[in-house]
Protein backbone atom coordinates (compact mmCIF):
# COMPACT_ATOMS: atom_id res chain seq x y z
CA UNK A 1 0.00 0.00 0.00
CA UNK A 2 1.10 3.58 -0.51
CA UNK A 3 1.07 6.49 1.54
CA UNK A 4 0.12 10.34 1.23
CA UNK A 5 0.72 13.27 3.82
CA UNK A 6 0.04 17.04 3.65
CA UNK A 7 0.77 19.89 6.30
CA UNK A 8 3.39 21.52 7.72
CA UNK A 9 6.91 20.89 9.38
CA UNK A 10 8.65 23.13 11.56
CA UNK A 11 12.73 22.08 11.78
CA UNK A 12 14.40 23.94 14.30
CA UNK A 13 18.34 22.76 14.90
CA UNK A 14 21.39 23.63 16.93
CA UNK A 15 22.99 25.42 13.94
CA UNK A 16 23.00 29.00 13.32
CA UNK A 17 20.66 30.61 10.91
CA UNK A 18 21.73 29.33 7.88
CA UNK A 19 22.38 25.53 9.09
CA UNK A 20 25.26 24.50 7.24
CA UNK A 21 23.60 21.26 5.75
CA UNK A 22 20.47 22.58 3.93
CA UNK A 23 23.72 23.47 1.80
CA UNK A 24 25.45 20.23 2.06
CA UNK A 25 27.78 20.35 4.40
CA UNK A 26 28.57 17.60 6.24
CA UNK A 27 29.75 19.10 9.89
CA UNK A 28 27.17 21.65 12.19
CA UNK A 29 28.54 24.67 13.67
CA UNK A 30 28.95 23.29 16.79
CA UNK A 31 30.98 19.94 15.08
CA UNK A 32 27.94 18.36 15.93
CA UNK A 33 24.52 18.68 15.21
CA UNK A 34 20.74 18.24 17.22
CA UNK A 35 17.78 19.02 15.43
CA UNK A 36 14.33 17.16 13.93
CA UNK A 37 11.02 18.03 12.59
CA UNK A 38 7.95 19.12 14.24
CA UNK A 39 5.06 17.59 12.10
CA UNK A 40 1.19 18.92 11.89
CA UNK A 41 0.00 16.48 9.10
CA UNK A 42 -3.40 18.05 8.21
CA UNK A 43 -4.72 15.11 6.06
CA UNK A 44 -3.05 12.06 4.95
CA UNK A 45 -3.57 8.11 4.73
CA UNK A 46 -0.59 5.56 5.55
CA UNK A 47 -1.88 1.30 4.03
CA UNK A 48 -5.42 2.94 4.34
CA UNK A 49 -5.12 4.56 7.83
CA UNK A 50 -6.95 7.99 8.18
CA UNK A 51 -3.38 9.75 10.00
CA UNK A 52 -5.24 13.49 9.45
CA UNK A 53 -4.88 15.48 11.84
CA UNK A 54 -1.98 13.56 13.79
CA UNK A 55 0.93 15.99 15.38
CA UNK A 56 4.63 14.34 15.98
CA UNK A 57 8.14 15.13 16.67
CA UNK A 58 11.34 13.28 15.50
CA UNK A 59 14.33 14.30 16.80
CA UNK A 60 17.88 13.50 16.45
CA UNK A 61 21.59 14.15 17.45
CA UNK A 62 24.31 13.29 14.69
CA UNK A 63 28.57 13.66 16.13
CA UNK A 64 29.28 16.05 12.77
CA UNK A 65 26.61 16.76 11.53
CA UNK A 66 22.44 15.82 9.75
CA UNK A 67 24.38 14.78 6.60
CA UNK A 68 27.35 13.36 7.89
CA UNK A 69 24.89 10.80 9.58
CA UNK A 70 25.36 8.27 12.41
CA UNK A 71 22.58 10.32 14.01
CA UNK A 72 20.35 8.61 17.49
CA UNK A 73 16.75 9.37 17.31
CA UNK A 74 13.13 9.49 18.59
CA UNK A 75 9.63 9.96 17.31
CA UNK A 76 7.57 11.45 19.79
CA UNK A 77 3.64 11.05 19.04
CA UNK A 78 1.26 13.74 20.59
CA UNK A 79 -1.23 11.64 23.09
CA UNK A 80 -4.18 11.67 20.61
CA UNK A 81 -2.08 9.67 18.29
CA UNK A 82 -4.49 5.90 17.86
CA UNK A 83 -2.05 2.98 17.72
CA UNK A 84 -3.43 2.53 14.49
CA UNK A 85 -2.04 5.58 13.55
CA UNK A 86 1.45 5.45 15.86
CA UNK A 87 1.96 2.40 13.51
CA UNK A 88 1.41 3.36 10.21
CA UNK A 89 3.31 6.43 11.05
CA UNK A 90 6.65 5.41 13.02
CA UNK A 91 7.99 3.52 10.00
CA UNK A 92 7.26 6.08 7.57
CA UNK A 93 9.29 8.27 9.60
CA UNK A 94 11.86 6.51 10.21
CA UNK A 95 12.82 5.75 6.66
CA UNK A 96 11.18 2.80 6.10
CA UNK A 97 8.24 3.32 3.70
CA UNK A 98 10.39 5.26 0.59
CA UNK A 99 10.05 8.75 -0.49
CA UNK A 100 11.43 11.69 1.10
CA UNK A 101 11.83 10.33 4.26
CA UNK A 102 14.07 7.68 2.43
CA UNK A 103 17.51 9.68 3.89
CA UNK A 104 16.46 9.95 7.40
CA UNK A 105 16.80 6.42 7.06
CA UNK A 106 20.13 6.45 6.20
CA UNK A 107 21.66 9.13 8.15
CA UNK A 108 19.55 8.44 11.61
CA UNK A 109 20.97 4.58 12.13
CA UNK A 110 19.49 3.91 15.77
CA UNK A 111 16.10 4.88 17.02
CA UNK A 112 15.06 4.75 20.62
CA UNK A 113 11.75 3.69 21.53
CA UNK A 114 9.41 5.80 20.48
CA UNK A 115 7.34 7.86 22.87
CA UNK A 116 3.89 9.59 24.07
CA UNK A 117 3.50 13.30 25.02
CA UNK A 118 1.34 16.29 24.31
CA UNK A 119 2.26 18.41 21.61
CA UNK A 120 0.63 21.72 21.26
CA UNK A 121 1.12 24.29 18.82
CA UNK A 122 0.41 28.11 18.28
CA UNK A 123 0.99 29.44 15.27
CA UNK A 124 0.58 32.85 14.41
CA UNK A 125 2.00 35.09 11.54
CA UNK A 126 5.15 35.86 13.33
CA UNK A 127 5.92 33.14 15.03
CA UNK A 128 4.99 29.10 15.80
CA UNK A 129 5.78 27.61 19.10
CA UNK A 130 5.51 24.02 19.65
CA UNK A 131 5.40 22.59 23.28
CA UNK A 132 6.29 18.44 23.67
CA UNK A 133 5.34 17.87 27.36
CA UNK A 134 8.04 18.79 29.18
CA UNK A 135 10.58 17.66 26.79
CA UNK A 136 11.38 20.56 24.53
CA UNK A 137 10.10 23.73 23.11
CA UNK A 138 10.59 24.86 19.70
CA UNK A 139 10.31 28.09 17.98
CA UNK A 140 10.08 29.14 14.02
CA UNK A 141 9.72 32.84 13.31
CA UNK A 142 9.26 33.66 9.93
CA UNK A 143 12.63 34.87 8.50
CA UNK A 144 11.43 37.79 5.38
CA UNK A 145 12.88 39.67 2.75
CA UNK A 146 12.44 43.55 1.87
CA UNK A 147 9.39 42.59 0.42
CA UNK A 148 7.59 41.08 3.29
CA UNK A 149 7.91 37.79 1.44
CA UNK A 150 8.53 34.57 3.26
CA UNK A 151 13.06 34.05 2.55
CA UNK A 152 13.01 30.56 1.00
CA UNK A 153 15.95 27.98 -0.31
CA UNK A 154 15.17 26.17 -3.20
CA UNK A 155 16.93 22.43 -4.08
CA UNK A 156 18.94 21.98 -0.75
CA UNK A 157 20.43 18.82 0.39
CA UNK A 158 17.95 16.17 1.50
CA UNK A 159 14.66 14.95 -0.38
CA UNK A 160 12.64 17.23 1.77
CA UNK A 161 14.41 20.23 1.51
CA UNK A 162 13.29 20.94 -2.46
CA UNK A 163 11.69 24.30 -1.12
CA UNK A 164 11.76 25.10 2.44
CA UNK A 165 10.33 28.90 4.11
CA UNK A 166 13.38 29.84 6.45
CA UNK A 167 13.22 31.10 10.10
CA UNK A 168 14.73 31.65 13.29
CA UNK A 169 14.69 29.16 16.04
CA UNK A 170 16.18 30.90 19.04
CA UNK A 171 14.45 30.06 22.11
CA UNK A 172 14.19 26.20 20.83
CA UNK A 173 15.60 23.61 23.57
CA UNK A 174 15.35 19.77 23.73
CA UNK A 175 15.66 18.10 27.27
CA UNK A 176 15.30 14.37 27.02
CA UNK A 177 17.49 12.63 29.97
CA UNK A 178 18.33 9.94 26.82
CA UNK A 179 19.77 12.50 24.47
CA UNK A 180 21.85 15.35 24.08
CA UNK A 181 20.54 18.28 25.88
CA UNK A 182 20.86 21.92 23.31
CA UNK A 183 19.21 24.73 22.58
CA UNK A 184 19.35 26.75 18.97
CA UNK A 185 21.50 28.88 17.96
CA UNK A 186 18.97 30.54 15.71
CA UNK A 187 18.64 28.15 12.63
CA UNK A 188 14.64 26.65 11.62
CA UNK A 189 12.28 25.82 8.83
CA UNK A 190 8.51 26.47 8.09
CA UNK A 191 7.37 24.30 5.36
CA UNK A 192 3.99 22.93 3.80
CA UNK A 193 4.53 19.96 2.47
CA UNK A 194 2.73 17.54 -0.10
CA UNK A 195 4.48 14.05 -0.06
CA UNK A 196 3.43 10.29 -0.59
CA UNK A 197 5.12 7.44 -2.22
Amino acid sequence: MAWHIAGTYYAPCSCKVGCPCVLGEPEGDQVWCSGGQWVDIGSGSVDGVDVSGTKLAWIADWPKGFLGGEGVGRIYFDSSVSAAQRSALEPLFKGQRGGVYEVVGQLVTQWLSSQEAPIDIQSGPDETRITVGSIGVAIARPLRGATGETTRLLHGAAAFRDNIGLANGKGTYWRDPDMRQWESLGHAEITEFDWSA
